[in-house]
């Protein structure tokens, strides 16, 4: 048996692998939601409508995010149908953002580019409310911006909204998150007809699962080298707040080891266990990632690399586990017969999970 060793980088260079970013799109997070469009009132605050009295049905709603490493973007767009008379809304976007109560991050926190368009055409204007309340115990500030436009509905016919914009991810303890609720489809006429995730990231984010709602009426499917899609049909929201979760943790290829591809028990695990027991966190990984995955095994058995990418990466690793003494050595009697049956399993897995990942664009 003979693996692929020292697998190299499929596209770019070394100075294009930049921090690894964890995003989390996690219902832990208390109250910061970034929802669909919403029939609102709105007064001296902002109010969701929590029932089907109306004509209007969601038929389409495709989120596309894109992971970046300080920020990220959401485009939504919404496909509705007015089966009766024209209706005039209150369409109201909520954005919430948690941080800790410090300028420096209040700065940080800005949204950036908001735009929202109807039938393809921007509107230049739409009402802000802002609302905010601080928690003195911890001192997180939690701030929300409602972006509330008039929106006519005609009767009998389509109408598009897309809206667009960049966010930087929520500061919560030591994690950095984003999120999007998909609840508030609920307030329109029946289930939403069609949802499509896509979840878009580069070999600078490594992401750790995705969660959304219940997962098992959602279809997962690769669409391409880190661009993931999942799809439902008739998707009727239990509540306001069910929400898309992707959980993360931070990943530098050029800093220490901190444990980036988890510590499912004592000890270096991936000769412990099976991988395929625990796909969904593997297929979130683009091939790069993959490749350098693979070669956590060869340098647990101290394989003498020859790229100096892999090579530099571990050697400066801290240790293979967090409070584990064991560092990259060279062996130069190394040979792949120094794998365990654990450690050949779960190669052999990710070389198969790298060959049914479609190429990039």
């Amino acid at each position: 048996m003979r693996f692929l060793v020292e697998v190299t980088l499929i596209k770019g260079n070394v100075d294009d692998m930049k921090n690894y970013i964890i995003l989390t799109l996690v219902l832990a997070l208390n109250n910061s939601i970034f929802p669909n469009d919403s029939r609102t009132v709105a007064g001296s605050s902002v109010e969701i409508i929590d029932n089907e009295n109306t004509n209007i049905i969601m038929e389409n709603e495709t989120i596309n995010i894109t992971l970046h490493k300080d920020f990220y973007e959401v485009e939504v767009i919404f496909d509705f149908y007015n089966t009766g008379t024209a209706e005039t809304i209150s369409l109201g976007f909520p954005i919430k953002t948690i941080i800790q109560d410090f300028p420096d991050d209040k700065e940080w926190a800005k949204l950036q580019e908001f735009k929202s368009y109807i039938n393809g055409n921007l509107l230049p204007e739409y009402s802000i409310k802002e609302l905010s309340s601080k928690d003195d115990n911890t001192f997180y500030i939690t701030a929300t911006k409602w972006h509330v436009r008039e929106v006519l509905f005609p009767g009998n016919s389509y109408t598009h909204s897309k809206v667009t914009y960049k966010a930087p991810y929520n500061q919560w303890g030591f994690e950095k998150n984003a999120l999007y609720v998909y609840g508030t489809g609920r307030n329109w006429k029946d289930a939403i007809g069609r949802m499509t995730v896509y979840i878009n990231h580069g070999d600078d984010i490594l992401i750790n699962s995705v969660n959304i709602g219940n997962n098992s009426l959602f279809k997962f499917s690769w669409e391409a080298n880190g661009r993931y899609k999942y799809t439902a049909e008739n998707i009727e929201p239990e509540n306001q707040d069910q929400m898309i979760m992707v959980f993360i943790q931070p990943f530098d290829i050029y800093g220490e080891y901190n444990n980036e591809f988890g510590s499912w028990g004592d000890g270096w695990i991936w000769d412990r266990y099976f991988l395929y027991k625990n796909e969904q966190y593997i297929k979130l990984f683009t091939k790069n990632q993959i490749r350098l995955f693979i070669n956590f095994f060869y340098a647990f058995h101290g394989y003498d690399f020859k790229n100096p990418l892999y090579k530099n990466y571990f050697q400066n690793l801290y240790s293979f586990q967090d409070y584990s003494d064991t560092k990259y050595k060279i062996n130069q009697n190394f040979t792949e017969n120094d794998f365990n049956n654990f450690e050949k399993k779960n190669i052999e897995y990710l070389l198969r999970i790298e060959k049914m990942i479609p190429p990039g664009p």
